[in-house]
This record gives C-alpha cells, sequence and structure tokens, in this order.
C-alpha cells in the first residue's frame, strides 16, 4: 500500500515541480505572483487536499456496531473543516494501528493536508514536492518532538508517532507554514468536512465520553449511548479559547 501510495503521489508532484518551479521559487523569493499564477497554484493545492487521506486508522471489525454522527460547527472560522471528534476511551483502549502510512505533503509552502488524524502507531511519511528545500519539525511542548532536517524536492523522510496527543509541524525555512498531527488511543474518531459533518463508524455499542479537538476553538465533550446498529446523533458548537 505505502509503495503504491508514495509512487502515485511522487507522480503527482513531478508534474507541479515541472509546470510550476517557476511559480515556487517565486514564492520563495517573497515575489508577488501574478492572478492567474495565484489561481493556478491554487487548483493544484486544492486537487493534492483531495487525494491525501486526513484520517488513518485500523477500526476493527465489531458485531452490532453502532455509529456516531452528528455537525460541529466552528463559530468565527472560515468554515467548520478540520475539527476533530473522537470517543475518549473503548474498552482498554488498546488496538492494533494501521499498516498503512499516513501522508503529510510540502506543497506551494502549505502542509497537505494541514490537519491529519491519527491512530496511536502510525507511520507518517513527510514529502517535499516543493520546488525549495524545506524543513519539517515540531516544538518542545508537541506530543511528539522530532527534526527532519533540511532536505530537497522529491525525499521522504518517516516518523513514528507512537504517542497520543497534539503535534504542531513547523518549518524552520519557512515560518508562514503550520500543520497538525492529533494522534488518538483507539480508531474511533473521525475529522470534519467543511460543513462539519462528521460520522465515527464500527463503533461498539456503549456508553462513551465523546470530545472535540479544534487548533483554535475551545474544547467540548459530551456522554453519549451507541446502540446496536443505530446511529447516535451528536452536535458540537465550538468557540474561540478564551
Amino acid at each position: 500500500m505505502k509503495k503504491y501510495l508514495i509512487s502515485g503521489l511522487l507522480a503527482i508532484s513531478s508534474v507541479v515541480f515541472f509546470s510550476h518551479s517557476i511559480v515556487w521559487a517565486q514564492a520563495e523569493e517573497k515575489k508577488v505572483l501574478t492572478p492567474e499564477e495565484m489561481a493556478e497554484a491554487a487548483k493544484k493545492l486544492e486537487e493534492a487536499q483531495q487525494k491525501l487521506k486526513k484520517v488513518v486508522k485500523n477500526v476493527p471489525s465489531v458485531d452490532n456496531a453502532g455509529s456516531i454522527t452528528g455537525v460541529v460547527t466552528c463559530q468565527k472560522m472560515r468554515n467548520s473543516a478540520d475539527a476533530i471528534v473522537f470517543i475518549e476511551k473503548v474498552g482498554d483502549n488498546k488496538f492494533a494501528p494501521p499498516t498503512e502510512h499516513a501522508v503529510v505533503d510540502q506543497l506551494n509552502l502549505t502542509y497537505v493536508p494541514r490537519v491529519v488524524a491519527m491512530q496511536k502507531g502510525t507511520t507518517v511519511d513527510f514529502p517535499n514536492s516543493d520546488a525549495v528545500r524545506h524543513n519539517v519539525f515540531s516544538p518542545p511542548t508537541a506530543a511528539l518532538q522530532f527534526n527532519l532536517g533540511t532536505y530537497p524536492t522529491g525525499v521522504v523522510k518517516e516518523v513514528l508517532f507512537d504517542v497520543v496527543g497534539e503535534t504542531p509541524l513547523l518549518c524552520n525555512v519557512h515560518s508562514e507554514m503550520a500543520g497538525f498531527a492529533v494522534t488518538f488511543e483507539n480508531p474511533y474518531f473521525a475529522i470534519t468536512d467543511k460543513d462539519g459533518n462528521y460520522t465515527i463508524e464500527g463503533v461498539p455499542p456503549g456508553k462513551y465520553t465523546v470530545k472535540t479537538w479544534h487548533e483554535k476553538l475551545k474544547e467540548l465533550s459530551q456522554e453519549v449511548t451507541v446502540e446496536a446498529g443505530k446511529a447516535t446523533k451528536v452536535d458540537f458548537d465550538l468557540k474561540r479559547r478564551r
């Protein structure tokens, strides 16, 4: 799976690199892009966002499983995307990690995707698809501290996220770059789309505490009961942290 994912990703990035190296070089030098260049760069970035997974987990098969679904409203944000809804604890919270790798690319001086939600024990690939060098690292406050050093286009580096919590992603070369890798103890979590919709599938029947994560908004939690074969609706209204 990893081999084909990375091959496909590098094939996409090679097109971006050869056809838009001038655009990226101008961005690196802080030059002003033309409206046409900006539109083309935005299009490529959107295409990349759609191709890469924002969620990587290994959900076990459960008989008579239910689900948790709803809408998260993110107050005073451009949209309601990239909020994470997760179950705090399921059973003993011991689950086999996914074998599939997560991928966080670097494209147009942006982390793609900006937010990735993963189960503990997931390996993340960090390819560089820009025409400039990048340095991926996390700050001292991160759940996982690492520094991959500076590396050029076409190079892919790996990091095992064997932790739980929030790990901000930064770049020593480009201070404007920022992303988040958020890891969870169990595989019962979901990330919202731009309209705030989410669904956590395959949940064993039972009573749970459901919580939210957002890079800028206050965490909320609710107690819920999941019934066999049924969907439990849970909505959240997230507001700014004080």
